[in-house]
């Protein structure tokens, strides 16, 4: 996110790449894809959010006072109970926030998607996202963060592939703890989707389908959904 982009510039970056996911996938015109992405349940919550009051606000100050406003409703019980949500080493599963990974290098689209899914989720689950935008960056989160529930893994990195961290964290490999992991990818292909199961993921998913199935499949990583029909 550059510093001073407001909130309908994220927004717009943000559709724009997610069409330009689906117009490489489906060989769409772009304008037909964006059209498509905007239909979505997640594309209409954008578009309002881009005409809304707050379009002309600084996306970075914007999105730390929605942070603030959340934190601000969580029971009292759980701000000051025997745990804070700020300990980052506590251990797994403990207290009622989940703490997610999500490894992802396009910043715009990583902040606003972590976002939506704090508010998809709320107010039945209680979730917080630490970021790495590359494997080397993940990597070193890893070896900081010892409350982490669950890891979001894109599959195009700057500085590798997705899914070799996939592999590590699922098999609780080179000095790293076990993690549940879910695969986010913009073109969600078969020969994809057998490689991500093929290196233990739980589950892959596109990133233009619906806030709402994104949120059911956050659930079911961190056991508190489940499986329905």
């Amino acid at each position: 996110m550059r510093a001073e982009q407001t909130v309908s510039e994220m927004v717009v970056e943000v559709l724009a790449r997610q069409a330009e996911a689906l117009s490489e996938e489906t060989g769409r015109s772009f304008e037909h894809a964006f059209a498509e992405v905007l239909d979505t349940p997640a594309g209409r919550l954008l578009g309002e959010l881009a005409e809304g009051p707050q379009r002309h606000e600084r996306a970075a100050l914007w999105q730390a006072r929605l942070r603030a406003e959340r934190q601000a409703k969580k029971p009292a019980a759980l701000l000051s109970g025997e745990a804070s949500t700020d300990d980052h080493r506590r251990p797994r599963g403990r207290g009622a926030e989940k703490r997610l990974l999500l490894v992802e290098d396009n910043e715009a689209f990583r902040e606003a998607f972590a976002q939506m899914l704090e508010l998809e989720l709320a107010p039945d689950l209680d979730v917080a996202f630490a970021q790495a935008d590359s494997l080397a960056e993940a990597h070193a989160m890893l070896k900081e963060e010892y409350a982490l529930d669950a890891a979001l893994i894109d599959v195009g990195l700057p500085d590798g592939d997705g899914l070799d961290l996939v592999r590590e964290l699922e098999e609780d490999g080179a000095g790293i703890e076990s993690l549940p992991t879910l695969v986010i990818t913009a073109k969600l292909e078969s020969s994809v989707a057998t490689r991500a199961m093929e290196a233990g993921a739980r589950g892959v998913l596109s990133k233009v389908v619906s806030s709402r199935e994104t949120a059911e499949a956050v659930r079911m990583l961190v056991g508190a959904g489940s499986p329905t029909g």
